[in-house]
């Protein structure tokens, strides 16, 4: 069976870039604090005032999804070679999304139903790569230009990925077949419950496209 991922040092430090940062991916609650402990019994008195059971293992579970995210050194049991996510926008990110507007307008301009919208912002906004990506500010208005009025119910909750570093209140209204899913590293870094990730129980676009 293989390791989980853990830190070298949780309790005796250096603390992690960032901070010690955990999403409860049930709700989207965040804690971050710059000690473990802290960290640890800011989620345990958050599942605690929710009525919810504290796992044996949540140290270990806020562990591994921060280690992650980290760079390599951080944590052991780690492949200092895998795929990780990133949240500064670099050209061949700009290359690829010009790709996917390439292929939204091929495919005639569609976003995907109100309701699918919805349940895939409602799935980002819960999930521990939402945080917020740096670079390319005309990129970003740009995107807005193009999605106009369209928005979803969870959008204060939305910043951007950490996999593809889209804006998530744009990408969650595109149709699955615009985006860039083939990506074997892409599909590595999407989280088991992610809306992208293929063979995912939330993967698919359930309701039909519609045109702009």
């Amino acid at each position: 069976m293989a390791h989980r991922l853990c830190l070298k040092n949780p309790l005796g430090g250096p603390c992690p870039p960032d901070g010690y940062r955990w999403t409860d991916t049930t709700d989207g609650y965040v804690s971050h604090a710059w000690d473990y402990r802290t960290w640890v019994e800011q989620a345990e008195k958050h599942l605690r005032c929710n009525g919810r059971e504290i796992p044996a293992d949540l140290g270990e579970q806020m562990q591994e999804q921060l280690c992650l995210q980290l760079p390599p050194g951080w944590c052991d049991y780690d492949d200092p070679n895998r795929p990780r996510p990133s949240y500064t926008m670099e050209w061949n990110d700009i290359a690829s999304g010009l790709q996917t507007f390439a292929r939204w307008i091929t495919g005639g301009c569609q976003f995907v139903a109100q309701s699918e919208s919805n349940r895939r912002a409602l799935i980002c906004s819960r999930c521990y790569l939402n945080q917020q990506v740096s670079g390319c500010a005309a990129c970003k208005r740009a995107v807005e230009e193009v999605i106009g009025s369209h928005a979803t119910k969870y959008d204060f909750a939305l910043k951007g990925c950490g996999v593809c570093r889209c804006m998530l209140r744009a990408k969650v209204h595109f149709p699955i077949e615009t985006l860039d899913t083939e990506t074997d590293k892409l599909q590595a870094l999407y989280p088991d419950f992610c809306w992208l990730k293929k063979g995912g129980s939330n993967y698919g676009d359930p309701d039909p496209a519609i045109p702009d």
